[in-house]
């Protein structure tokens, strides 16, 4: 009997109403510091209908069926309703935008905290909202810490990015790790894609396209290199002089009995003390470490996941080995299941081991605990656990 062939999996549960819809046409956008979201298409439903209000729990299955099948939880956040008259029977069109299981950390989040680690109060907001947590117990004590009444997610994203961690959260499970960390997490098992010079048989061709770019060549939109324009007094004589780190002022200040003063300075970081301000650059070093990126289109691999390793075979010498996943959308329809992702690395020929920083040699992960549905939220098993470590013999 000829085995069933793989279809992807368009179908999702609302809540607790036993209410199940069938859509041709699904987006599942992951990005590291940002929550999950998922774009699912409809046809004909009605914009009103009762089980389509925002905060109305989903479940969403997704993958290769019956091969490989992953679960997407979360709360749907608005409905956008369209018409397009080229569609048949000029049908409406809703697109049910869901924000994933950190949709309850968008409650602001107001308190001040002395003398605490960052892991420690991503483990007491994650329990707070029900959610599990997996973080690493190393990090920086800190002497003050403050949310200021911005949402609790967003509270995360920023001691996330002032250690140089990856803030994630993958079902009801919050990951706060480093880099480092998490890529001796899944080096065992990563996923690997192969053109069709290095796959084994045509069928696991699954590179459909593959763009590289090396250097400072690949710039974040928007961004501006920081300027800063120094003045000084010369006591000799009272005459300001001035400085600026580009070629066009050639006047030098520091020369003796100069007084220097800043006239114009342009940043985007701000730090109370020099404890602080040290952990910050840390932070800014691992944020912008990844001097190769990348952009490729996959086929389907529901295990991948954003703050994650994959690696790619079959393409240039310097462009294989393992690559770090920092944004995945998932798109899928009936038949095609296709992953746009973006990619990042330290340097060409990236085989994904990195030496141990700390003074421990192995890092135990604990597996994802169960999601279950309690009073129309969703909740983990248990709320916290801690990134174990053992010290090298």
């Amino acid at each position: 009997m000829k085995a069933p062939r793989p279809s992807a999996v368009p179908v999702f549960s609302v809540g607790r109403l036993n209410s199940v819809k069938t859509t041709n046409q699904v987006e599942i956008m992951q990005t590291i510091g940002m929550h999950d979201t998922a774009v699912i298409l409809l046809r004909g439903e009605n914009m009103n209908a009762y089980d389509l209000v925002p905060g109305t729990t989903v479940r969403l299955t997704y993958g290769w069926n019956p091969i490989q099948l992953n679960i997407f939880y979360g709360y749907i956040d608005h409905v956008e309703s369209s018409y397009e008259k080229t569609k048949s029977t000029s049908m409406n069109y809703d697109r049910v935008v869901c924000i994933g299981a950190s949709y309850a950390l968008k409650d602001p989040l107001l308190g001040a905290w002395s003398n605490v680690k960052a892991s420690t109060l991503v483990q007491a907001v994650s329990a707070q909202y029900y959610l599990s947590s997996l973080t690493q117990n190393d990090d920086y004590i800190w002497p003050q810490l403050s949310a200021p009444g911005c949402s609790a997610w967003e509270f995360l994203a920023s001691l996330a990015k002032k250690l140089g961690y990856v803030l994630t959260c993958n079902q009801t499970q919050i990951r706060f790790v480093s880099v480092d960390t998490a890529l001796n997490q899944y080096l065992s098992s990563m996923p690997i894609f192969y053109t069709r010079f290095s796959a084994p048989s045509p069928e696991l061709q699954s590179i459909n396209n593959f763009q590289a770019v090396q250097g400072e060549s690949f710039p974040m939109p928007g961004r501006a290199k920081a300027r800063v324009i120094a003045g000084g007094i010369d006591q000799r004589n009272g005459q300001i002089v001035a400085a600026a780190n580009n070629a066009t002022i050639t006047t030098t200040i520091g020369a003796r009995r100069t007084i220097p003063f800043f006239n114009e300075v342009r940043t985007d970081l701000v730090v109370n003390d020099q404890h602080e301000a040290w952990a910050a650059l840390a932070g800014l070093v691992q944020q912008n470490r990844f001097n190769n990126f990348a952009t490729a289109s996959l086929v389907g691999d529901s295990s991948v996941a954003q703050g994650m390793p994959i690696y790619l075979t079959g393409l240039n010498g310097l462009d294989n080995g393992a690559w770090w996943v920092e944004e995945v959308v998932h798109k899928f329809t009936v038949n095609t299941y296709t992953m746009d992702v973006s990619l990042g690395r330290d340097a060409t020929k990236d085989s994904g081991l990195r030496p141990i920083t700390t003074p421990y040699a192995r890092r135990s992960f604990s597996t994802s605990p169960p999601t279950v549905l309690v009073d129309d939220h969703w909740r983990a098993a248990y709320q916290a656990s801690t990134v174990t470590t053992a010290a090298t013999s």
